[in-house]
């Protein structure tokens, strides 16, 4: 080979290389292309990541592409896509936002989809599961990362006071609010400078405290909106004893810390310094992650003079109403909120709740090998529950009724009865203002 030859090889190889780069077949060329996008942890994410890979695997001639967006600012990015006519073909919405997002016309009417599909039957999943998803009687999603709240309780904390176990409490009927307020009270302890180690509750700092005690709202017989959802009835006595007691665990009983001495996170039930705590079934994993010098396991709400009706919420896996792929996205759908999924999701990582009844009530949900053990504390939860008023003037409202219910909660003003009435006026403003904000 001559020595020109020879220069001019590596350049032909080269080329040859960049031509075969340059025409290489994209893998996923000539598949139905479904966009997704959802928000979560970083366990949530990453099985979810799993899942669009599954099914792509079991679909050849579909390809879903998962986009993850932080939740801070999930909610903005999704109300621009929308607005701009780019929203991915599926997407998770928070309850919260359903109901003025539908209203909209931004979802796709999923009800013959899903009467054409012979393997979908509403009477597989909770009532509550599919009421959510429903707007004017008509379906526009699936339910998912669905359940009640309840209370998370340091099982090593009671005991070291003596107290009974909540989760017996309640089987016995014995679980009230008044149990519940002693309980905090003896659990409280202060070191020998006089300030508090731990506390028997942590409150929530904040307007945090409206929607995840709602159950307390309901236990005293009061309510948040009358049933047309055109005034608020927070004045009236069951609300006001509800948030009055609230605000007494803190400022009047001192077992639940102040906004002051929860900074920096010194309080919580991961540091084994509170002895409950309000939450919703998704912080089991990351309890049972972080949490291994205590005990600790799940409970009831307390039961007030008139039950113990809990909150139940979920999000709802929607499909935008300008999808070209619609079957493939209802295909979609349906995988992820099958029952081989809810099992990955719901009784492996006990993310959430089942919205299937037959997986909520199987063995395998209601047994586990690792706290929280009384998983029928998640089945009563919803069973026993009701929604919240969610319209879609909910973001306008709740931001008027914070306003106000925020000077309680902080201590700023100790009486409830005042600031709830001050709360309802902004509130009815809100609700008496049809075109919104």
């Amino acid at each position: 080979m001559s020595n020109g030859l020879r220069n001019i090889c590596p350049w032909l190889a080269l080329t040859t290389v960049f031509v075969g780069v340059g025409c290489a077949t994209d893998p996923n060329a000539g598949k139905i292309p479904i966009r997704y996008m959802a928000w979560g942890n970083p366990e949530q994410m990453a099985l979810e990541e799993h899942l669009c890979d599954e099914f792509n695997a079991k679909n050849p001639n579909i390809h879903v592409t998962f986009f993850k967006v932080p939740a801070a600012e999930y909610g903005l990015k999704m109300m621009l896509m929308l607005a701009s006519h780019t929203a991915p073909d599926v997407m998770r919405v928070d309850h919260y936002n359903f109901p003025s997002l539908v209203k909209k016309g931004y979802f796709y009417d999923l009800t013959e989809l899903a009467a054409k599909d012979k393997t979908f039957s509403r009477d597989d999943f909770f009532p509550q599961a599919i009421e959510e998803c429903l707007y004017q009687g008509k379906l526009y999603g699936l339910n998912v990362l669905f359940g009640g709240d309840l209370i998370y309780y340091n099982k090593t904390m009671f005991k070291a006071a003596g107290l009974k176990d909540p989760a017996e409490m309640a089987k016995r009927g014995e679980w009230t609010w008044d149990k519940f307020r002693e309980c905090a009270i003896k659990m409280t302890k202060k070191g020998p400078d006089g300030r508090p180690v731990q506390f028997g509750f942590g409150a929530p700092s904040s307007s945090a405290t409206f929607p995840v005690l709602a159950s307390a709202i309901w236990g005293y017989g009061g309510d948040m909106l009358d049933k047309d959802f055109k005034h608020a009835v927070f004045d009236q006595p069951g609300a006001v004893k509800a948030f009055q007691m609230i605000a007494d665990f803190r400022w009047k009983d001192h077992c639940s810390p102040t906004q002051a001495q929860g900074e920096n996170s010194l309080f919580t039930f991961e540091s084994g310094k509170l002895g409950m705590v309000f939450d919703f079934m998704g912080m089991s994993p990351r309890f049972r992650k972080v949490i291994h010098k205590f005990e600790w396991d799940v409970c009831p709400v307390p039961k007030g003079p008139f039950g113990n009706t809990t909150l139940c919420k979920g999000n709802q896996l929607v499909m935008y109403a300008e999808t070209k792929h619609p079957a493939e996205a209802w295909k979609f759908e349906r995988f992820i909120t099958s029952e081989t999924t809810e099992n990955e999701l719901y009784v492996k990582l006990r993310r959430c709740f089942p919205t299937r009844k037959a997986m909520a009530y199987s063995p395998d949900y209601l047994k586990s090998t690792l706290p929280p053990f009384n998983n029928w504390v998640f089945v009563d939860a919803v069973e026993h529950s009701r929604p919240l008023p969610i319209n879609d003037r909910w973001s306008e409202w709740t931001t008027a009724f914070n306003s106000e219910i925020d000077n309680l909660i902080a201590g700023r003003e100790r009486d409830a009865k005042v600031v709830l009435s001050r709360a309802k006026v902004k509130v009815d403003k809100v609700l008496a203002d049809e075109a919104g904000f």
